[in-house]
């Protein structure tokens, strides 16, 4: 009889109930009626398995739906090891993974999906060598809560944000307000800094013009003082006369006058005769 095996499958012979060989890709001849041919793929092959209900640690319930790619390694222990490889690796991988959900907490699992892959597919590894496959790869494909727990995550996440917008509106008002109070503190130092310094500049004004003033005083009285010391004696002469006369303009009946000033005036003539005759009145009465 013969058979063609196309790649990439094998074909196992069974003759009169027993194994016989095993066939490569190609044309082959086998015994009629006493043989027949089991093909096996040896190429990889995806799986997926049905949604899971898993525990964790924390009593939380989640449903886990999860994906494998396997490939057979051994055609032998494929075929007789096991009455099917295939569904004894779907069993092994759901206990493993109910194994290790339910040794980790809910954000455990929901943030660690990784390390869960890891922890699976070393786990699945040794376990179905035996049955003539090897596990190429695990994924979980999704981690869904329950409605009950989804709801209260909802109600968490909303109230977490609400919190972190607060204390964000509260950080910002209080840098603000910050900000404020150094601006202006700034401006008070620069505006008692300004009119320290324009009383300052008043002051230093003051000074000097009181300093200027003093100076010019003083100027003005050396210089009287260097005329008066120049001046000959008929100048004071005549600013006594100019004095006497106004005194003798006004209401008074006596006029009280220094010996200098009266010394002076005798000098002259007219004011000396006068004096003579009121001293021989004077005598006289």
């Amino acid at each position: 009889m013969v058979k063609i095996i196309t790649q990439p499958d094998r074909g196992v012979v069974i003759t009169l109930g027993k194994y016989n060989k095993t066939l490569t890709p190609g044309f082959h001849l086998i015994a009629p009626f006493i043989s027949h041919v089991i093909r096996v793929s040896t190429a990889q092959t995806p799986v997926d398995l049905d949604e899971q209900i898993v525990i964790t640690k924390d009593n939380a319930e989640i449903s886990v739906k999860i994906s494998l790619k396997y490939h057979v390694t051994n055609i032998e222990d494929f075929v007789f090891k096991n009455e099917d490889s295939v569904r004894s690796m779907t069993q092994d991988t759901r206990a493993s993974l109910r194994g290790i959900i339910g040794n980790k907490e809910l954000n455990e699992v929901l943030n660690g999906t990784e390390e869960i892959n890891q922890a699976l597919f070393s786990g699945l590894s040794d376990v179905t060598a035996g049955y003539g496959l090897n596990v190429d790869r695990v994924n979980i494909d999704s981690v869904n809560p329950s409605k009950d727990i989804q709801d209260s995550m909802n109600k968490l996440l909303k109230a977490t944000r609400e919190r972190d917008a607060a204390i964000a509106t509260a950080e910002g008002k209080s840098k603000s307000i910050t900000l404020e109070n150094e601006a202006n503190n700034q401006a008070l130092l620069a505006t008692n800094t300004a009119q320290n310094t324009a009383l300052v500049n008043s002051a230093t004004a003051k000074a000097t013009a009181i300093h200027t003033e003093a100076d010019a005083q003083a100027y003005r009285v050396a210089k009287l003082d260097a005329a008066l010391k120049g001046s000959s004696q008929n100048y004071f002469i005549s600013q006594n006369i100019a004095a006497f006369k106004e005194l003798a303009k006004s209401d008074a009946n006596t006029v009280i006058m220094p010996n200098s000033t009266i010394d002076s005036l005798g000098t002259i003539p007219a004011i000396a005769k006068a004096f003579r005759s009121a001293d021989h009145t004077t005598n006289q009465d």
